[in-house]
């Protein structure tokens, strides 16, 4: 079994604390140094805008400083992987901006706001055709932030967390088995969602479903496809069986694709766009993947002389 090393893990937390975002600075010490999460919670506040929602680049393809549905998501991931709870004003406003800015006649919230379009972005967040590009919204963000409101259901209006679980949930019964890599993401973050009602259906679905989605090999991994480890995010989860073998392979190809420099590097690019923009996004995802991966591989037990 392959092992990241002890200084392999050392270079990969120096470029953190030399090269990364503040945020992912107290991530890092949260999950390997005791750090504390009100350290990660005072680096995350600056992202968020007045209306509540999440901007100001924390998704790193998108430069706008407006507030998206998209960033917000990721927002509530942090505040999810830190076990915020729900009193905290962070979540309170984060929660305040999915209220305010659901569309109640379409079901859905908009991925990105047209501001997008003034400033650099990647070439996929492109907001005039962003409805056919992420199927109408129906499942990505909305599969996720049904996840986040039941978590953090306090302010949520009752009847209104009851209708979208259902029409969430009888979207995903009516889908194909084939589907779209980012819209299972979305529902594999709803089924990490303790509260939710009927998650084992959705994780029923999602091991049927899974094994042709993932990469089955490292020479996949190479380019943009569905890792396994973005499926099954520690041994515990439901999938980790089902990908089992999967997920080794893969954990095997993170341990060798770390960088001279020490950090983990995205597999995509904005291409020739915005080459500046990109190269400052490009660096931010290298901070935000590094510690990402250090996280799992300790988690799955694969690096030297660090405690969980």
């Amino acid at each position: 079994m392959k092992r990241l090393t002890h200084a392999a893990f050392q270079n990969a937390k120096n470029f953190i604390m030399d090269q990364g975002r503040a945020l992912d600075q107290r991530r890092f010490e949260f999950h390997f140094e005791a750090g504390s999460a009100d350290a990660v919670l005072a680096a995350l506040a600056p992202y968020q805008n007045d209306d509540g929602g999440f901007g100001n680049s924390l998704e790193p393809d998108i430069r706008t400083s407006a507030s998206s549905a998209i960033a917000t998501t990721v927002g509530f991931q942090v505040l999810r992987e830190i076990r915020v709870p729900v009193s905290h004003t962070l979540v309170r406003k984060g929660i305040e901006y999915f209220v305010a800015t659901y569309d109640e006649s379409r079901q859905i919230w908009q991925i990105i706001p047209p501001e997008v379009a003034e400033v650099p972005h990647a070439p996929w967040w492109n907001y005039e055709n962003s409805a056919e590009t992420f199927g109408q919204f129906l499942v990505n963000p909305r599969a996720e932030i049904v996840g986040y409101l039941h978590e953090f259901s306090d302010g949520v209006p009752p009847q209104l967390l009851q209708q979208l679980t259902t029409d969430v949930l009888a979207h995903l019964d009516s889908l194909p088995d084939e589907m779209e890599m980012h819209d299972l993401l979305c529902f594999a973050r709803l089924a990490e969602t303790e509260a939710l009602p009927n998650r084992d259906k959705v994780w029923e679905k999602l091991a049927r479903v899974a094994t042709p989605h993932v990469a089955q090999n490292a020479e996949q991994l190479t380019g943009y496809v569905l890792k396994p480890l973005w499926l099954v995010s520690s041994p515990e989860s439901p999938l980790a069986a089902e990908l089992k073998d999967e997920v080794e392979m893969n954990l095997d190809f993170e341990i060798e694709q770390q960088g001279g420099d020490g950090s983990w590097s995205p597999n995509f690019s904005w291409g020739d766009q915005y080459p500046d923009a990109w190269q400052k996004a490009k660096k931010e995802w290298q901070s935000r993947f590094t510690v990402d991966t250090l996280k799992t591989l300790r988690d799955f037990g694969r690096i030297e002389q660090v405690e969980k």
